[in-house]
This record gives structure tokens, sequence and C-alpha cells, in this order.
């Protein structure tokens, strides 16, 4: 498989076809070069969790879109992916997949204008979802409300990220807390940092990991580790690694990236490795992403114990919405199924 080239038509199921998009643009103080072609996104495939790609891989390709056209180009788009189970079907987020949402063309005017036609157009997308038991969606950070899906009788909840501008790699030191830039120190010393292109030996060392801290692993071995190796292979994605003295693997990572953001997605470290670790290696993933022009993503509070350490590094708190609209008999379903799920006040 070849990286994706940039051609001007699009079609969502073409692995090989999307739109260009406009260069990224410079703030003050910020460090944003354009984007590399590759990386040039059509508006409909906003994030990497959107590309046709990723859904073919995530999905086993069953998934389908809604679909708004305007003097037949298309204007909105909104992935679902029906599945069917005790009778019931609905449509949630694909495994690995951590934003979805509609992606709109709002085109230009006055904020009031573009507020309205980019509700008229996700209102027009939801109208054509097939009838299901079940929806819900977490959206990406292009979604700033919600109000269109409660007009459809979509229940609102919000998970929270922390988000890094690109910044000079200076700066984006000095933003970080004082305690977060000495452990990146102290693990400077002890660790080096390199590359992991062999994704079974990320994937042992990240299940093996689990295993002795006696957690489930819920990915999924032929899954991830495809969707690991396609995201090297188009460079949309890198693993790092912190190495000891003896040249072992301790600590892991994995990032992926569109034009737009990069996101901090796995990770994993030994019992033993120096607990900065993944704060050094978070680091110099925060520097890529800033290199190539990218908002570094954290990607979700999940979990109560993350808030310092995503915190620590300085970001921006970010929301992303979640958008559910289910029956009463899909209701109780979810109800039961996140009762027994850890964390379940965070998303």
């Amino acid at each position: 498989m070849t990286p994706e080239s940039t051609i001007l038509h699009f079609d969502p199921k073409n692995n090989n076809s999307r739109k260009a998009g406009a260069p990224v643009v410079a703030q003050e103080h910020v460090i944003v070069p354009a984007a590399p072609a590759e990386l040039l996104t059509d508006p409909l495939m906003p994030t990497i969790f959107h590309e046709s790609w990723w859904l073919d891989i995530v999905t086993g390709g069953n998934y389908d879109y809604a679909e708004v056209r305007e003097n037949g180009m298309p204007v909105g788009r909104l992935p679902y992916f029906l599945r069917s189970r005790w009778g019931m079907k609905y449509s949630i987020m694909p495994p690995m997949t951590h934003f979805v949402g509609p992606a709109i063309i709002e085109g230009e005017g006055s904020a009031a204008t573009r507020f309205l036609r980019r509700a008229q157009i996700t209102r027009e997308l939801i109208q054509q979802l097939p009838k299901a038991s079940l929806y819900r969606y977490k959206c990406h950070h292009e979604v700033k409300d919600t109000i269109a899906f409660q007009q459809e009788n979509f229940i609102t909840n919000v998970q929270f990220t922390h988000e890094i501008a690109p910044l000079p790699h200076d700066v984006l030191w000095k933003n970080m807390r004082s305690e977060k830039r000495k452990k990146i120190r102290q693990a400077q010393q002890q660790l080096t940092v390199s590359f992991i292109e062999d994704v079974k030996e990320f994937w042992r060392f990240y299940d093996n990991n689990l295993k002795k801290k006696k957690i489930k692993n819920v990915c999924d071995e032929t899954l991830c580790t495809k969707l690991i190796e396609v995201c090297l292979v188009r460079k949309r994605g890198r693993i790092y690694a912190a190495r000891d003295k003896n040249n072992d693997v301790v600590a892991a990572i994995f990032c992926i990236w569109d034009a737009h953001t990069s996101f901090y997605f796995m990770s994993s470290r030994t019992v033993i490795a120096h607990n900065g670790a993944i704060s050094l290696l978070a680091w110099e993933a925060m520097k890529d992403a800033s290199s190539r022009g990218q908002v570094f993503d954290l990607d979700g509070l999940n979990h109560s114990s993350a808030v310092l350490f995503f915190t620590e590094f300085g970001g921006t708190v970010s929301p992303r919405y979640i958008v559910t609209r289910q029956t009463l008999v899909g209701g109780l379903a979810w109800a039961l199924k996140d009762m027994f799920r850890e964390n379940r006040y965070f998303y």
C-alpha cells in the first residue's frame, strides 16, 4: 500500500481520492507551515477518523453516509455504522475511532449565516439516518455546538481534552509545569528515544504490559495491528519508544495525525520504567506535531487519574461533544452496558 496521492475529485469510499484543502493559517507567535500535499484533506473528511481507509479498516467496510448535496456537489456528510443485536438496530462509534460526527462545508457569510447553514445541513443529515434504537456520536473538534442535534431529539454530553497549539519548541517547554519539565529531564538522563517500525513488537509490548498488570486488553489484535501498519505505511503515524541503558524498551506511545491534529493515541510502559518515560515520549511527539504545524491533542480525558498528567503539559482544555438519540429499549440497553464500565463518568 502506498500513501494517498492528492487528486481533485472525491469518492467517500475510494481510499485514494480526496480534494485538496487550504493550507494551515499561521497565527501570532505560532510557527505553522502549510500542510504537506499528502495531508491536505477534503473538508468533508476533517479528521483522520473520517477518512475512508480508516473507516474501511475499523468497520470492515460496513458503514454508510448520510449526505446533503447542493448543485450536485456534497456539502455535508455524516457516517453511520448500523449493527443489529437481539433484534435491535444501533449505531455507535467503531472501535479505535475516537471522533467522527458531521462534516459540513458551511460556506461564507456572517457568523449567523454560517451557523444557520451549518445547523440546517446537520439537521438534513440527521433526518436521513435510518431508524435505529440507538445513535451515539463523539464529535470532532470542528463541531462547536450540538444545537442541531438537540433539535432532532439528541441528548448532549461532553468529553474534555487538552490541546497544545503548534508553537516554537522553547515556548512549548516553557508552557509546561515545572514538575513536568523536571520529570522529562530526569527521564532524558536515563533513557534514549527511538522509533519502533515493527508493529508486532509494539503489540507484544503493549499486550504483555497489560497482562502483567492483570488488565484486560480491549483492543483486537488483528484490527489494531492492521490499523497501525497502515498508518505507518501512509506516514500518518509513528511509534515512539523509550529504551534503557540495556536498549530494552520500557515505554512506548503511538501517535496518529491528519492535516490539523496529531493525536496521542496509545501508550504503554513497564512497571519498572522511569515515571517520566511516557512524558518524555509525549514531549517528543508534541515537538514533531508542532514542526508539522499541527495541534497536539492528548485525546480526551477518560479517567480521573489522567487529569494531572495531561494538565501539566500546558495545553488548553477543549470540549468534544457526545450526542445520543435512543428509544426506550435502546436507552435501557445502553444504560445497562454503561453501568458496568469503569470510570463511567468520563467518556
